[in-house]
């Protein structure tokens, strides 16, 4: 009897173990399915119809991101509108949807600041090289680190 007992246990055990195999195994086919996308609608039977005005697809409430990275990282990004800094690269900036672009400089010591025109319509990214200032022409505000606070001996 304790034969038939053993046997049974091994049978309930391997079941187990298959249910939770099929279980790993199809968990990432069926639950992480992603939705099929809408189709594009069909073509308008009349080409002489205007596409859809722009601004009214427009929601100033929705907040656009835009990846912002630069070589080398740490640029400060300000937007020149209003001058608000945004943070430093990489970072994800966010701004309300417009039909204008917005303008950001990417500002970083020792390196020429760059503007450049975001769209402010979808998501995006911008990703920018700096170029270095030459080692004998940084700009006139930096102090040089001469004899300052030694006192001269005559």
């Amino acid at each position: 009897m304790s034969g038939t007992t053993a046997s049974l246990r091994r049978r309930f055990w391997t079941a187990i173990g298959g249910a939770l195999a099929l279980a790993v195994v199809a968990w990432p086919t069926v639950g992480c399915r992603r939705k099929n996308p809408v189709p594009p609608p069909p073509p308008s039977a009349t080409k002489s119809q205007s596409p859809p005005d722009a601004q009214r697809l427009i929601d100033p409430t929705f907040l656009v991101q835009v990846w912002t990275e630069t070589t080398p990282p740490g640029a400060r990004i300000v937007r020149l509108s209003d001058g608000h800094v945004h943070g430093w690269t990489p970072e994800i900036v966010e701004v309300f949807q417009s039909a204008k672009p917005v303008q950001l400089r990417l500002e970083l010591e020792g390196y020429y600041p760059v503007t450049r025109e975001v769209s402010a319509l979808s998501d995006g990214e911008l990703k920018v090289v700096l170029e270095p200032i030459p080692k004998g022409r940084h700009s006139a505000t930096k102090k040089s680190k001469g004899n300052k606070g030694q006192k001269r001996s005559n």
